[in-house]
This record gives C-alpha cells, sequence and structure tokens, in this order.
C-alpha cells in the first residue's frame, strides 16, 4: 500500500501515523467537529486473492459495528465507518496515557490494588459488551488503554463475534494473541464470554506475578503450555487470590466464571482478603479482675469507707435442720450439712446396712429411698395390627414390582424407537455428507462436515466421519503449507491428528513441519525442543504404520531428528542425553545406511 502518512482521508486532515499491525493507525483531525481523533484504515496485502480482500473487509467493517454499537465509558467511542476510492477507514476517540503492555514491561509487576482496579474495569467493559452480544476474542496488554486520568479503555475489536449475527470465522480457524488465548480459542471450537473471562485471568496473573502463566518460546511452546500446563502460584497473591486466578483460568470453561458481573463480585472479595487484619487478643480482652469474694478477707479493689476502716464481709449463717441441740453456753460445732443418702461412704457407722441403731431424741437422719422397677412397656403394635401392616406392605410391594416393570418395558421401546429414529436421522446425514459438493473451497467443506457431523448421534457414525473430517483438515495444511502459512498449517495438521490420533499419516506431517522449524531457531535450546517434538511424531507414525516400506520412512525421520538432537546436545555439553538419543536413533535406522553409519561412528567417539 501507499504511503498515505499525510494528506486527508475522508473529511480527516492525517497528522502522523502513529501505529502499524494488520492496519495503520493515523492521528488526524477532524476540521467539522474540531476534535483530534484516531483514524483506523483497513491494510490491504499485495497480492491477496479477491476472496481473502472481501472476507477482510467484512471483518473490518464487523470492528465498527462491534465497538460502534457500544457506549461504555471503559470502551473506545466509534465516531464513523467511511469509503473513500478504496480505502476503508474507522474514524474514533484519541486516546492518550499508554497501554497496559508498557506499564507492566515497565513495573515488572503491578501493586495489588492497582492490578485490581485494572481488572474491575476491564471487567466491567466486557460486562457491557457481552450484554451487548458482543465477544472482543483479543483481550491483552496491548488493547487495553491507561489513561491520564485514571482511566480504562479495551480497543481493538477487529476479531470481536457478534453472536447476533452468523459468524465469519468457521470452527477450526484461529485469531487471537496466543499468550491469551483460552483452551477452546487454541483448538478453534466455538467460543463464548467465558473465553474472554480467561484472558482477563491471564492479565491479572501477569499484572500480580509479573510473568506471563503459559509462557513460551514459540507458538507450538505456548499453546501447549495453555492446554497442559498449570501455572505456579504468584508470590503477592494469598490463597484466596490464587483460588479466583485458578478458577478464572481453569481449562474448562463450564468451571470459570459464568458471567463478568459473578467475576467482579468475587474479585471485590479476593481484593478484601488482601486487607482483612486478625486481631491478635491481648492479655487485658477478658476485662478488669474482679474483686474478691472470700467472706472473712478484706476486697483489695474496693474504694476506701469514708465511715469508718474497712470491716471484713462476714460469712453468712448456714442454717443444718439436722444439727444436734447445743447446751447453752457451750461454743457451736463447726457447720455440717446433710450426707448423700445415695452415697454408701457418706452414711454414719450406725446406718451401716445389716445393723440396727435405735432411734435417739435430736438423732434425726433422712429417710433411705427404696429403688422400684418401672413396669414393662406395652408394644407398640398388637399383633392384629402387625399382620394387617404385613399384608399391607407385601401388598404394595407387588404392586410397586409390577409397576416398575411396566415402566421399564416402556422406557425400553421408547428407547428403542428413539434409536431407529436417530439411526435413520444418521442415514440422511451420512447420504448428505457423502453428496458434498468437492468443487467447494476447502474451508467451507470443512464448516459444513462439522455442522452435520454434530447432529449424529451413533457413536460409531461419528468416529467415521471424523476421520473423514480429519482428511480434509490434512488438505487444508498442506494448503496452508504451500502459502508459506506455517502456524495455520500446523494448527490444521494438529486438528487432523486430534481426530484421527492413529492415522500416522498426520503425525509425519507434523514431524515434517517441526522439523523445518527447528532449521529457523535462533538458540540451540530452542532447536533442541524442536528437534525432540519432531522425533516423537515421527517415532508415533512409525508405531502406527503397518506397510513396511513407509514404516522404514518414517523411522528415518525420526532417527534423523534424534541425531540432529544429540548433535544439539553436544554442543550445549549434555553428552549423556546426546548418547541416550543416539542409542534411540539406532534403533529406528538401518546400521548399513549413511545414516546409520553416522550414528554409529558419533557413539564410537562418545564410548570411547
Amino acid at each position: 500500500m501507499s504511503d498515505h502518512s499525510v494528506g486527508t482521508l475522508g473529511k480527516y486532515q492525517i497528522i502522523r501515523e502513529i501505529a502499524r499491525s494488520n492496519d495503520i493507525v493515523y492521528e488526524a483531525y477532524d476540521p467539522v467537529m474540531n476534535r483530534r481523533v484516531a483514524l483506523k484504515e483497513l491494510a490491504m496485502p499485495g497480492g491477496a486473492s479477491q476472496q481473502a480482500r472481501e472476507e477482510r473487509t467484512k471483518r473490518f467493517l464487523r470492528e465498527a459495528k462491534a465497538a460502534g454499537s457500544m457506549a461504555d465509558p471503559n470502551i473506545v467511542t466509534i465516531y464513523e465507518y467511511g469509503e473513500e476510492n478504496g480505502r476503508h477507514y474507522i474514524a474514533m476517540e484519541y486516546l492518550d496515557g499508554h497501554t497496559l503492555r508498557n506499564e507492566i514491561d515497565t513495573q515488572g509487576f503491578l501493586e495489588l490494588g492497582e492490578s485490581f482496579r485494572i481488572a474491575r474495569e476491564v471487567l466491567k467493559a466486557l460486562e457491557y459488551a457481552h450484554n451487548k452480544g458482543v465477544i472482543h476474542r483479543d483481550i491483552k496488554p496491548d488493547n487495553i488503554q491507561l489513561l491520564p486520568d485514571d482511566r480504562v479503555k479495551i480497543t481493538d475489536f477487529g476479531i470481536a463475534r457478534l453472536t447476533f449475527e452468523p459468524n465469519i470465522t468457521m470452527d477450526g480457524q484461529v485469531f487471537g494473541t496466543p499468550s491469551y488465548m483460552s483452551p477452546e480459542q487454541v483448538v478453534g471450537k466455538e467460543i463464548d464470554v467465558r473465553s474472554d473471562l480467561f484472558s482477563v485471568g491471564v492479565i491479572l496473573y501477569e499484572m500480580i506475578g509479573g510473568q506471563k502463566p503459559f509462557p513460551g518460546d514459540s507458538v507450538v511452546a505456548i499453546t501447549h503450555a495453555i492446554m497442559n500446563r498449570e501455572p505456579d502460584q504468584p508470590r503477592q497473591a494469598n490463597h484466596v487470590v490464587w483460588q479466583f486466578l485458578m478458577r478464572a483460568m481453569d481449562k474448562s470453561p463450564q468451571l470459570r466464571f459464568p458471567s463478568a458481573t459473578a467475576m467482579i463480585a468475587a474479585l471485590n472479595q479476593a481484593e478484601a482478603s488482601t486487607k482483612s487484619v486478625v486481631a491478635d487478643p491481648g492479655p487485658t480482652m477478658g476485662g478488669p479482675p474482679l474483686a474478691s469474694n472470700n467472706y472473712g478477707q478484706p476486697n483489695p479493689y474496693a474504694q476506701p469507707n469514708p465511715y469508718g476502716q474497712q470491716q471484713p464481709i462476714a460469712a453468712p449463717p448456714i442454717n443444718n435442720p439436722y444439727a444436734y441441740p447445743q447446751p447453752p453456753g457451750q461454743p457451736a460445732p463447726p457447720p455440717t450439712y446433710p450426707y448423700n443418702p445415695y452415697s454408701q461412704n457418706q452414711l454414719p457407722q450406725q446406718m451401716v446396712p445389716g445393723s440396727y441403731v435405735p432411734q435417739q431424741p435430736g438423732n434425726v437422719y433422712p429417710p433411705v429411698p427404696v429403688y422400684y422397677p418401672p413396669p414393662p412397656r406395652q408394644p407398640l403394635f398388637k399383633p392384629e395390627t402387625k399382620q394387617f401392616l404385613g399384608k399391607l406392605f407385601l401388598t404394595i410391594l407387588i404392586l410397586g414390582t409390577l409397576f416398575a416393570l411396566v415402566f421399564v418395558a416402556l422406557t425400553s421401546l421408547n428407547s428403542a424407537i428413539q434409536q431407529a429414529n436417530r439411526q435413520e436421522q444418521d442415514q440422511r446425514i451420512v447420504a448428505q455428507l457423502n453428496a458434498q459438493d468437492s468443487s467447494k473451497p476447502i474451508e467451507d467443506r470443512i464448516e459444513e462436515r462439522q455442522a452435520m457431523i454434530r447432529q449424529l448421534r451413533d457413536t460409531v457414525t461419528i468416529n467415521t466421519e471424523n476421520k473423514n473430517l480429519a482428511v480434509l483438515y490434512e488438505q487444508l495444511g498442506k494448503q496452508k503449507l504451500a502459502m508459506q502459512d506455517f502456524i495455520a498449517a500446523e494448527l490444521a495438521f494438529r486438528q487432523a491428528l486430534s481426530l484421527d490420533s492413529k492415522n500416522p499419516a498426520y503425525a509425519s506431517d507434523l514431524g515434517d513441519l517441526i522439523y523445518r522449524f527447528s532449521r529457523n531457531a535462533a538458540t540451540s535450546n530452542e532447536r533442541a525442543k524442536l528437534l525432540a517434538q519432531a522425533a516423537e511424531f515421527w517415532r508415533q507414525a512409525f508405531v502406527n504404520e503397518t506397510d513396511p516400506k513407509v514404516k522404514a520412512k518414517y523411522g528415518t525421520g525420526a532417527a534423523v531428528a534424534l541425531y540432529d538432537l544429540a548433535r544439539e546436545q553436544l554442543q550445549m555439553n549434555i553428552s549423556d542425553l546426546a548418547k541416550e538419543n543416539l542409542y534411540s536413533a539406532r534403533e529406528y535406522e538401518d546400521p548399513n545406511s549413511e545414516l546409520g553409519r553416522r550414528i554409529q561412528q558419533l557413539l564410537d567417539q562418545l564410548t570411547r
């Protein structure tokens, strides 16, 4: 495309170019409204086919519809969509400040309070967008703008999904930024609002921990981590915050937060947990000590007696009705208390069982209680009632069994009818699949076949048609490979292998493609990782292949990858692993071949 960094576009006067990726963004001036705007122009790659041009134009218009239909303080405002001389553009609000990506790269990590605030503002914007039927699909720090007045806005609805319109992206086609994509987005499945919430969880993790939860040196490594790896707990995250992050980034959409509203409520609880303080009760928590209640002793906590010296508290008299009468003038004996008539040890000697003591005047004892056992309990039911209840229970049991048999029979009949209907429906769908027009573009055939496979019910039929669908994905991968679109080719081959895991050809396609990636790797460590993956795919193809000639070809591929891997490991001074890989390579290759001799020579050098 020619340089349009100066001049006009529509009514807008272009000041300067401020960004360029898939599209071009200018700073411009609107003379009619007397305001500064950001002007985004559709950049059409040279040599693109007519179909590709139409698809990019539709997607650009969809971005204008997605963002233009919303009026929210946390979403960039769209002013106008226009077209002039084949140049399509969107005029939008000009945003000062910087992106969250700049903030993280500069600070390393953000404070907890600031991280929660930014995440909450993003979730508010997504709450509004999701209620409007818009799924962003590319939430990442680069698309989050931090303004000088502490406002937060999300931008770039270029790959947004409008739930109220037909989907431009077919199942299996992947758009987005790998580090922030949900697992269902990685494999090209149908997504909903929970995919955006997964991305917010990844961003919050990166703000708190200072690093991405799913790191990797390549797209393959990143997507593998998203699908299989669990992130480590950041140091700043307590248990409640960590549980929030784990739920937000759960690999199953059903286990994540169902909506942005629910996620905001959980975020507020997680933030509150970082501010709560548990008081440590001190020695004075029980209040002041109580005054003494010992009779006859002075109270050290009592106030001074203003009427004279403080007097001790006298103990109250105890009235003992069993005391002997005391003669006049003699001091009273110590107070006594009634004995326990149920304790043998407390009986006076005169009342030991088996002895008789005559009653003396003044010698008064309480009567010893006599125990009478209770009468036998009456039966709960009479014999006649028991007999009646037994007959009633037997009748209910027989009737229940009959009803159960009738229910089982009706259920089996209904299942048989439904099974017959499903088989008939499956036969019609299979007939439609077999009659599919092979002249259509392969992407359209894949989309039609996936839609019809979803309607199948029989497991065997589904497996068969999935294998046929895998053939189309392999053709798509080879088509993308011819167009030098290696990432799309890899995803297509992986989709084919996931649909038909026992097909050695798909594993071989991946082994060959990743071996190509290894040649362009920047470091020895990255090259070694890719060679190990290529060798594993070729080994899988070797194990599943039954034709001896083709099996030998796959074995040679595995041996080449293992031989190159061993050489890289020797350069990294990892001789033990290099020796193990050479032994493995020798198992797949004919020892009399040129490669077999080179493997043996390198082994001889290591074992000397």
